[in-house]
């Protein structure tokens, strides 16, 4: 039931990577980012694309709490939680910002990512440190956390939320090595169909995308 016109938050919305699709597909869309720079970006992209998104400047858990009459049908958040260490108290955040019977669209790193990626660099004690844990120093990087299936399934339940699905993204490509900027568009394209719809788990990716709903 959640189509177009119906409102839509992007949490960590950079220069509108989601918010400007979504609004171009005729979402009612609110983006919300620290920068303020990727946000003049972003009014840029908008503006330039024809549509109109409504973009604040600020810690999203803070905007969020500020306005706790703000709530959304599909709430979007990609390639931020990884990165932050109260991602716990985000996530319970963006939770409560759906409506009953709305979305919470959530991208995470999965375990075997960072697993991998320390065995091609022969580096087994940062293997054997990821397995243990799920957050924590990785490598050079001060602060990353992963998490396996299971741990992502009892987190969103954890906040009340029912897990719909679990899906892997950019598995191929991270696996194999091919970078698609070297693809031509029909190659893209069948990379796409290949992600998409081949079988087996979500977390041997580089990332894993969780699509829960509020009850």
């Amino acid at each position: 039931g959640i189509r177009p016109t119906s409102k839509a938050l992007e949490a960590g919305c950079q220069a509108g990577r989601l918010a400007v699709p979504l609004a171009r597909m005729g979402f009612d869309v609110t983006g919300v980012d620290t920068s303020g720079f990727a946000l003049r970006r972003a009014r840029e992209h908008a503006k330039k694309t024809g549509v109109e998104v409504t973009f604040v400047r600020g810690k999203v858990e803070e905007v969020l709490a500020a306005h706790p009459e703000w709530t959304y049908d599909v709430v979007v958040c990609a390639e931020v939680l990884y990165l932050c260490p109260e991602y716990r108290e985000i996530l319970r955040t963006l939770a409560g910002a759906v409506r009953p019977g709305g979305l919470l669209c959530v991208s995470h790193r999965p375990k075997f990512y960072y697993l991998l990626e320390a065995l091609r660099q022969y580096d087994l004690r940062t293997a054997v440190e990821v397995q243990s844990h799920s957050e924590g120093p990785f490598r050079d990087a001060a602060y990353y956390n992963w998490q396996s299936e299971d741990e992502l399934r009892q987190l969103y339940e954890s906040l009340g939320l029912r897990g719909l699905a679990l899906y892997p993204i950019d598995r191929f490509a991270w696996l194999g090595g091919v970078s698609p900027a070297k693809l031509t568009q029909e190659q893209r394209d069948q990379l796409l169909r290949l992600e998409l719809e081949a079988p087996g788990g979500a977390e041997c990716a580089r990332y894993v995308l969780v699509v829960a709903q509020r009850p």
